[in-house]
């Protein structure tokens, strides 16, 4: 699913930047729609990872409830062509969580305790990690890029914006770093 979930990425970086800069088009509505599936391929990533029924059943049911978000904010609330910070900031949220949980699972595995096993040997906790990076800095992105583009104080805005894309960036490049060091893992399991 990781390997999924940077294939999309890919596709996301890539079509936003043809949209905005190449051909000069308001990319937002395709933002939104790649947010989405990468909703749900990170939802499905943690459905597979995360034991115990209560919680693929909440996974399932907020899964469904960010899709309903996504459809209001896009149809509703903020638009197809602005950045749809609600549903952004409520993704976010859910798989911080689901982040969250992981860690607590792999702290309290009885099997990896008595087979005396690290985690941070486990390419799930390198995944996580890079994931639960990139999301914490991304959701201070989600939650304000909308109240920063509206701000009547535009020098402000400019200088507010750079900081959190230059935190989104630098967390990107984290995350990518300990995504490799999650595929060195695999590398070492299989060998």
């Amino acid at each position: 699913m990781i390997f999924t979930y940077l294939i999309t990425s890919i596709i996301f970086a890539g079509g936003s930047y043809l949209q905005g800069f190449i051909f000069r088009m308001n990319n937002m509505l395709f933002v939104a729609v790649m947010t989405l599936v990468q909703y749900y391929v990170l939802s499905w990533f943690y459905f597979l990872v995360i034991k115990g029924a209560g919680a693929k059943k909440l996974i399932i049911f907020l899964t469904l409830a960010g899709t309903v978000i996504f459809f209001m904010d896009i149809l509703y609330w903020e638009g197809p062509k602005r950045f749809n910070s609600i549903f952004a900031s409520y993704r976010t949220l859910v798989l911080i969580s689901c982040g969250i949980a992981v860690f607590l699972q792999l702290l309290k595995d009885e099997d990896l305790i008595e087979r005396s096993i690290y985690m941070n040997s486990l390419p799930l906790f390198w995944f996580n990690s890079g994931l639960f990076v990139y999301l914490c800095c991304h959701f201070l992105k989600a939650l304000t890029y909308n109240f920063l583009q509206n701000s009547i104080y535009v020098e402000t805005f400019r200088d507010l914006q750079q900081i959190t894309w230059s935190l989104n960036f630098i967390a990107g490049t984290i995350q990518l770093i300990l995504f490799y060091i999650g595929l060195t893992k695999i590398k070492r399991a299989r060998t």
